[in-house]
């Protein structure tokens, strides 16, 4: 009877501690060591969607909206149900996830889950006070 209260309990731990790992890594943009200040041109942006993906919807809206802040940004959706080769060609895991990249291509930076105009603006090398106001 101990032993099966100690692997109930073991399950809950490690459970809560994948939950709060899983959760500090939302939104958070990782860059891959090389900047949108490295090189000139302007970032640009792929949001990885999925039809069932509820947080897809909030995502693409705070994209338009540092769109609409900064036209030097452009982004695109890619369904990475339609379109498998794109998304594991840029090692896609989950969805949403936004891989910012160089006119050529490079990757600067890429986050998964919900994120904010101004974590956006940062890794697109914008300035996020404009974002703040036309959000």
């Amino acid at each position: 009877m101990i032993e099966r209260l100690l692997v109930v309990v073991a399950v809950m731990v490690v459970a809560t501690l994948a939950g709060r790992v899983w959760q500090a890594r939302q939104g958070r943009v990782r860059t891959t060591g090389r900047g949108p200040a490295d090189e000139a041109g302007g970032v640009q942006a792929l949001l990885f969607t999925t039809p069932t993906c509820r947080s897809c919807p909030h995502v693409r809206s705070t994209l338009a909206v540092v769109e609409a802040a900064h036209p030097s940004f452009a982004w695109r959706e890619v369904d990475a149900a339609s379109e498998p080769d794109t998304a594991r060609h840029h090692r896609v895991l989950r969805a949403p996830t936004v891989v910012f990249h160089m006119p050529d291509g490079t990757e600067v930076a890429r986050a998964s889950g919900i994120l904010t105009a101004a974590a956006i603006a940062t890794a697109a090398g914008l300035p996020g006070d404009e974002v703040c106001t036309a959000a």
